[in-house]
């Protein structure tokens, strides 16, 4: 063999040396890789959730106002539930109702809907809330393994999931003007219960 032909062959160290770099780009770009993964997913939840609120949106303009039906929970037989009376064609586990990063949804939905507007009397277009209407949930992301519809009095620390895509993006929520987004401090430092209403609405 030359020594050109030589010169141009790659030497054992420098094939390791090669493999070794690829490996080590490999390594700096999967983080990314599930981070961009993770915030797809909670882009995904948020978009149900915005249609969920456009299905709200219409109940409530049939229904004086009301958000949600009252006292349609889990333990009812499943063409009983609140989701048949609000999604058309009439469904008890509509496949908006599921987020992409809860794997095993007991009763097979993701959120959890704010029972203390119902026990407010609060509807679609209620006032002196003692907060903006962008700031009161009505809907949120339930722990995988609760199976009810609504989140009642004393329940929040039990039911609600606040980090379901990690501590930095948190978990999703529709609020009362209907946006879905995460908390806004003014949520997350109201109280105990900051889903709760402080206020009595007009």
């Amino acid at each position: 063999m030359s020594g050109n032909a030589r010169s141009r062959a790659f030497s054992l160290v420098e094939l390791l040396v090669v493999i070794g770099i690829v490996t080590i780009l490999i390594g700096l770009l999967l983080p990314s890789l599930g981070r961009a993964k993770r915030q797809a997913r909670q882009v995904a939840c948020l978009s149900n959730l915005r249609q969920v609120g456009t299905s709200l949106m219409v109940y409530a303009h049939f229904n004086k106002g009301w958000v949600f039906p009252p006292l349609r929970h889990g333990g009812l037989p499943r063409p009983e539930r609140w989701p048949n009376f609000v999604f058309k064609p009439a469904q008890w586990n509509p496949p908006v109702l599921l987020c992409p990063d809860d794997l095993e949804p007991a009763e097979e939905h993701s959120y959890v809907l704010n029972d203390h507007l119902y026990l407010h009397g609060v509807r679609y277009f209620s006032k002196n809330l003692g907060r903006p209407a962008s700031d009161v949930v009505v809907m949120g992301e339930k722990r995988s393994v609760e199976g009810d519809y609504y989140m009642n009095r004393g329940d929040f620390d039990r039911v609600v999931e606040p980090y379901r895509h990690g501590p930095r993006l948190g978990s999703n929520y529709l609020f009362l003007d209907m946006h879905a987004g995460t908390a806004p401090k003014s949520v997350a430092i109201a109280g105990l219960d900051p889903w709760d209403v402080p206020a009595t609405p007009q």
